[in-house]
């Protein structure tokens, strides 16, 4: 009976760790000008969420991240980029990119410079993975 209570400890523990990750990763999105109201922001979220479980997939973010997160939203890999991309097209031009300075409390980019989607994905992943461990 022991077995039961401790998996279900373990269960409730990694679901209050999975909803303090998504309040930590929505208030960086937020700040960095992608609003929920973009496809690309849901994608982001998986994508960073995937990074930080398996950090191999950034170096194969066309092979394995991109199919990945289209099976999950039935979607194609093509549009998952797409979208990432538009989405950080959007923060850029908002100019609310060069925030992620002031979360990692150093600059990082210039206002010219716009992250690739694995350099945003992988960085945000970084990050969180320091502050959740």
């Amino acid at each position: 009976m022991e077995n039961n209570f401790n998996d279900y400890k373990d269960i409730k523990s990694e679901v209050k760790d999975n909803k303090k990750l998504d309040k930590k990763l929505v208030d960086i999105l937020l700040s960095v000008g992608i609003s929920a109201n973009l496809q690309g922001y849901s994608f982001l979220k998986e994508s960073i969420k995937l990074a930080i479980e398996n950090p191999t997939y950034v170096g194969s973010i066309t092979k394995i991240m991109y199919p990945t997160i289209a099976t999950k939203f039935k979607t194609t890999a093509c549009r998952v980029e797409r979208s990432i991309r538009h989405a950080l097209d959007v923060s850029f031009n908002k100019g609310k990119i060069t925030n992620l300075n002031e979360i990692f409390g150093l600059k990082i980019f210039n206002e010219n410079e716009k992250p690739t989607n694995s350099e945003f994905v992988a960085l945000i992943a970084d990050r969180l993975t320091l502050e959740l461990s």
